[in-house]
């Protein structure tokens, strides 16, 4: 194993920053375990296990003896351990069994409900009485949004909210996600702190072993978000985890740790039914026992854009309503599918364990952080005098593969005891408590994923005023920033974060490819769940579920040696080489085994020529007599001429950029758009709603010539030429212009643009004829050195020439004045989506200032490799800004950052470090491209 400097400069950030307090919050309120809050005797909360699935806890957990009930517990005296199971845990096989928790009729906690009969109209209607739903609804509230009404098919809380761990963590591997979780424990700390209506919430701390120099990398990148938002996690070393956590042991395995010092956990009920209260406090209405049979859309001639369908109490009903939030938790896919939403979501077994009494516990003083060890893949923390003990360390078991089933309100599935078993052993090396305590119950519910782990919050694609709130994964933390984020859409339109990688549109129809246990979502959210711990490595590339779209050139491509990754359903080469080939194993932060095949492929482009085949382009067409004026009106760049390109940008009302395209004008009105892939259908939406009524444009999907062959490198023109009639001089086909030719028989709108920086074209081509182009100009091209290049060559080239990716350099985050884009706005052109809050920002200073910064390879210690995005960006030795994206330069033999400095050191050129996984590096900023600085390479 490689040294690896586990801790150095920069490891602890804002030190000087109070720190949160540690303890519980809202008084003595002790959190109950899952289930009723009174105790009705031994049999109340006895799973229905199916007899011959009932797992043998004859003794030591994982031992085959007699069935016995999961009851509350242990009787006096009465010890189950946790760990060591007596043989190898065997692997559960076959399908799910589901069953019921018999729960006894409590009374429920939000009282005075509304009736269905005495609602027939509302502005909006929440779909959902889980803690999500809850959050929705109140976050309306308390915007002023009181004309809402909550419906729920059963109690508050029936799906999985009642079974859920309840933790509240706030490390994460994104910026949304840090940003989310922090959100949710300020705000649950403070309705904790209610005097009038108290949560109950615990601030305990988590920190995280690292065992590998992979790890600790890992961590580092996770710092690097951190501060870049101004939160503070930091390593810790073990003396000082076992300083925490008085019943941790450190073996020697670990390296360091990472100190998550937000972390803590809530009464999921509590927090739900709390924020139902407060959300009727101020107006609004909750329907419980309403079940949601139908959503339709209604027509031009109504007041309301739909009505709900419920029936309630047996009786039918049904509301007409503005808007339909769609919070239905692992129903969310059925009540999608009332109203033409397709949802890609999956369910998943996700199990923990409550012991019981723990004596140490009970005398121990203080608040026990909690543990989240990455590579034994379990997580435990206090619970009251008990511990409860959680694992992703199994495969990942899907539910419901066709659906969901009407009933299962408070339903759990069948322990799996063997899985759970395996995982507690390893762990009982650190929490040696682990072997002497009893089981008081097992906890196996469904939780609902979407095919990225990601939560699916925000519009649906092509439905106006349908929202999503759905496949929310870690329910009780994102239900607080999902309420925060679809308030602000519903009342203002922006939100304060980017929201994209929460995005529903961010999936199209090829998410839902397959069915049941095949479909797309259920086949990878197994492997997702088998690496929730997984380091969130910059070229991971998940396996499965593949493919799904293809280009007519993928099998031609993978003779060549193409390893192909996926992007928005899309199979595209990433790289070529026969013996440098993906695998999980192999990747990494630092250099890969293939990162020389990519370099080849860049010097190719740079000295020779190189083809790109490009699949998936978003295309947009837009035409009619209007197209110039609604063009000229959502984008804030002057539009083209007939025949030529120009890169434009989207702005929301508040200035901030939503997207960029690049148009071709075809003809006076007739223009092609360009955009990320990714984007299709959340910028097609942007499109759609911006259309005015009557006027006199066509805006489709661009499915003619929808292939894109990218020939690009010096001998571009030549090996053109070589198989097309037209002339394309530097005089006759100028930078950035448009025009259709025929190349090798094949006709083809060819643009002249590049994004790698050198000379080149881009065809686009009808699917039929792309494999004829391909042949011919391989062919053609054998004399002249050409070579096939793929996504990491491309991305390496972009960033040498310091060009802007859309979700890396710009977002809805930044005005185009930080982001260095102030060249696109043309404020002068008359009005357009955006223009007065630009006009404003050029009145004051831009908050970021954008820039290139190169680290020398020649001061990286021992492998390291490129910067991670995140990295803190220095000057004089204060962070001062953040890398969004990095790689190396094979062009110019240097390693290439883009990032961000606070506006106020703009002006600064020197003084520069960039933290790398822990070791600040002498970098240098460029106030021009690294490559080809004067852009004469593509105008060439």
């Amino acid at each position: 194993m490689r040294s690896h400097p586990a801790l150095g400069p920069g490891d602890r950030c804002h030190r000087g920053r109070p720190r949160p307090r540690h303890g519980r919050v809202g008084g003595d309120r002790r959190r109950p375990l899952p289930g009723p809050s009174a105790d009705p005797g031994p049999d109340a909360h006895r799973v229905r296990v199916p007899q011959d699935r009932r797992p043998g806890l004859g003794g030591r957990l994982g031992d085959r003896g007699p069935a016995r009930d999961l009851g509350p517990g242990p009787a006096a005296g009465e010890r189950h351990p946790v760990g060591r199971p007596s043989r190898p845990p065997a692997r559960r096989r076959g399908g799910v069994h589901p069953v019921r928790v018999r729960h006894p009729r409590v009374a429920p906690a939000v009282t005075s409900v509304t009736q269905a009969s005495e609602i027939d109209r509302a502005r909006i209607v929440v779909i959902g009485g889980g803690a999500v739903g809850c959050s929705i609804l109140w976050h309306l509230a308390r915007a002023g949004q009181t004309d809402a009404v909550l419906v729920e098919k059963h109690e508050l809380t029936a799906g999985s909210t009642w079974h859920a761990a309840g933790n509240v963590p706030t490390f994460s591997n994104s910026w949304l996600g840090q940003r989310a979780g922090n959100y949710a424990w300020r705000l649950y700390s403070e309705l904790a702190a209610d005097p009038d209506d108290p949560i109950t919430y615990r601030h305990t701390r988590a920190f995280w072993p690292g065992h590998t120099a992979e790890r600790i990398d890992h961590f580092h990148h996770v710092i690097g978000i951190a501060t870049g938002l101004g939160f503070d996690l930091h390593l810790v070393s073990p003396a000082e985890m076992e300083d925490m956590h008085p019943f941790w042991r450190d073996d020697g395995t670990v390296i360091a740790g990472l100190l998550d010092t937000y972390e803590g956990d809530i009464d999921p009920s509590g927090l739900s039914h709390g924020l139902a209260r407060r959300a009727r406090r101020l107006g609004a209405r909750v329907l419980p026992h309403s079940r949601v049979i139908g959503i339709e859309q209604l027509g031009p001639g109504h007041d309301s854009d739909w009505r709900v369908h419920l029936v309630a109490g047996g009786a039918p009903a049904a509301i007409d309503c503005e808007i339909v939030v769609n919070a239905a938790g692992f129903y969310a896919a059925e009540v999608g599918r009332m109203a033409g939403a397709d949802i890609p979501l999956a369910v998943l077994e996700h199990q923990y364990l409550v012991t019981g009494p723990v004596a140490e516990l009970a005398v121990h003083r203080g608040v026990l952080p909690l543990v989240r060890d990455p590579e034994i893949m379990f997580y435990l923390r206090q619970e009251q005098d008990a511990l409860l003990f959680g694992s992703y360390g199994h495969e990942g078991r899907t539910a419901w593969e066709t659906g969901a089933p009407d009933v299962f309100d408070s339903g759990l599935f069948a322990a799996s005891t063997d899985d759970i078993a395996e995982v507690a052993y390893r762990a009982a090396a650190h929490v040696p408590l682990l072997d002497e305590v009893g089981i008081a119950r097992f906890v196996n519910g469904p939780i609902a994923y979407s095919p990225d782990a990601n939560p699916l919050v925000g519009p649906a694609a092509g439905l106006d005023n349908f929202y999503l709130a759905a496949g929310i994964q870690i329910g009780i933390t994102h239900a607080a920033a999902a309420g925060k984020a679809l308030t602000e859409m519903i009342t203002g339109g922006d939100t304060e974060w980017d929201m994209w990688p929460w995005d529903p549109r961010r999936f199209g129809s090829w998410a839902l490819a397959g069915r049941g246990r095949r479909s797309y979502a259920n086949v990878r959210v197994r492997e997702l769940y088998e690496h929730q711990y997984a380091e969130p490595f910059p070229h991971r590339i998940w396996e499965s579920a593949r493919p799904v779209n293809r280009s007519p050139l993928y099998d031609t491509l993978a003779a060549k040696g193409a390893n192909f990754g996926q992007v928005a359903g899309w199979e595209r080469a990433f790289w070529f080489s026969s013996t440098a080939r993906y695998s999980h194993a192999e990747a990494s932060y630092r250099d890969e085994p293939w990162h020389d095949a990519v370099g080849d492929e860049c010097l190719a482009v740079r000295d020779r020529v190189g083809i790109m085949d490009h699949p998936g382009f978003t295309r947009f067409e837009v035409s009619g007599a209007g197209a110039a004026g609604f063009l000229d009106r959502v984008f804030c760049t002057l539009l083209p001429d007939v025949g030529r390109v120009r890169l434009a940008y989207l702005l929301r009302p508040n200035g901030t950029v939503w997207s960029e395209a690049t148009i071709a004008r075809l003809d006076p009105d007739h223009y092609l758009l360009l955009g990320p892939t990714a984007a299709r259908e959340r910028d097609f939406d942007w499109l759609r709603r911006n259309l005015r009524p009557g006027e006199d444009v066509e805006l489709r999907l661009g499915e003619s010539r929808a292939a894109t062959l990218m020939v690009m490198g010096p001998a571009s023109r030549e090996l053109l030429s070589c198989l097309c009639d037209d002339d394309l001089s530097r005089a006759a086909a100028p930078w950035m212009s448009a025009r259709q030719i025929i190349v090798a028989g094949v006709e083809a709108t060819a643009l002249r643009v590049s994004f790698v920086g050198e000379l080149g074209w881009e065809l686009h081509v009808d699917d039929a004829d792309l494999a004829v182009l391909y042949e011919a100009l391989w062919e053609a091209g054998e004399d002249l050195g050409v070579s096939d290049f793929g996504s990491h060559a491309l991305d390496s080239m972009r960033i040498e020439k310091g060009y802007h990716g859309w979700q890396t350099e710009f977002g809805v985050e930044y005005t185009p004045f930080d982001a260095g884009l102030e060249r696109f706005v043309h404020l002068d052109k008359g009005e357009f989506i955006g223009r007065s809050a630009a006009l404003e920002a050029t009145q004051r200073q831009p908050q970021w200032s954008y820039g290139i910064w190169t680290v020398d390879i020649g001061s990286l210690p021992g492998e390291l490799g490129d910067p991670p995005p995140s990295a803190t960006i220095r000057i004089d030795g204060r962070s001062a800004g953040y890398v969004t994206s990095a790689g190396t330069g094979f062009r110019t033999g240097t390693r290439v950052c883009l990032g961000y400095v606070e506006g106020s050191r703009a002006a600064a050129d020197t003084g520069f470090t960039i933290d790398v996984f822990g070791t600040p590096c002498p970098a240098t900023r460029h106030r021009q491209a690294v490559y080809d600085p004067d852009h004469l390479r593509p105008r060439s």
